[in-house]
């Protein structure tokens, strides 16, 4: 009787570790269901609401590359598309290629606009790939790849020096209408494109636009303060993107006066 009682307590001790343990994994799918739930609206959905919009901007024949990761969001890549069908810029020069390369050029096509991009970047494997979809999707003619390595500089009133492109004279032109920033990588340096403001503001149009991505980042929101202290007629739009998406222009669409001498290091 003692070893059936002994039992009995020691099943009732297990079924009720059993229903403890059930209890406390059924809370820890509540607290993640709520976490995924909170996650996802603010990140992915949008995403694929973007995605959508993007597809049918493009007459649904684009044929876009991978989206995630370090590539540009579709939420970015949908403001730039937007602003590319408004104002149909004819000038445009991006820091750092890939995706937006690709997306860029589909809409100059898909909205008829007789532009060209000018693409920069200091990885070569990057260049290459883009040259090869450029190849595909038959966007050569709207596309400059350029490939240059970093080379130290320095700025006029900043007492560092920076990696930037070591881009030859000439090789950008003036009258820039649209300059999208997205490069150098931040990885190593936090503020490698800064000096996208020194070597590329003087040469843009009357009305460009700059559209920074990654905008929420500190050394981005710091690098946007810095360009305004130097041009305080540049205004700043802040658009909805899960990384950040800044929209800069001058106020008054006058070129800003080129007084910043950029000098090797």
């Amino acid at each position: 009787m003692a070893i059936l009682t002994l039992i009995c307590a020691l099943n009732l001790v297990f079924l009720l570790a059993v229903l403890g343990l059930v209890w406390r994994m059924r809370w820890r799918i509540i607290r993640l269901r709520e976490t995924l739930r909170m996650e996802y609206p603010s990140s992915l959905w949008p995403q694929f609401e973007s995605m959508t919009r993007l597809y049918r901007l493009l007459d649904g024949k684009a044929d876009l590359p991978n989206l995630r990761h370090w590539a540009a969001s579709p939420d970015f890549l949908l403001h730039l598309v937007l602003h590319i069908q408004e104002h149909a810029p004819r000038r445009i020069v991006e820091c750092g290629s890939g995706s937006s390369t690709i997306a860029t050029a589909l809409a100059l096509r898909a909205f008829g606009i007789d532009g060209h991009i000018y693409s920069i970047d200091c990885y070569e494997p990057s260049v290459k790939a883009v040259r090869s979809q450029l190849r595909r999707h038959d966007l050569e003619r709207f596309v400059t790849p350029i490939f240059v390595p970093l080379a130290p500089r320095r700025y006029d009133g900043v007492d560092r020096s920076f990696d930037w492109y070591d881009l030859p004279p000439g090789v950008i032109p003036d009258g820039i209408d649209l300059l999208v920033v997205d490069g150098p990588s931040a990885v190593q340096d936090p503020d490698a494109r800064y000096p996208a403001g020194p070597e590329l503001l003087p040469k843009l149009s009357r009305a460009a636009h700059i559209f920074i991505d990654d905008a929420d980042r500190p050394a981005e929101t710091e690098m946007v303060r810095r360009w305004r202290a130097l041009y305080p007629n540049l205004s700043v739009r802040k658009l909805p993107a899960e990384k950040g998406c800044s929209d800069l222009f001058f106020l008054d669409e006058a070129r800003p006066a080129a007084e910043l001498v950029s000098v090797p290091a």
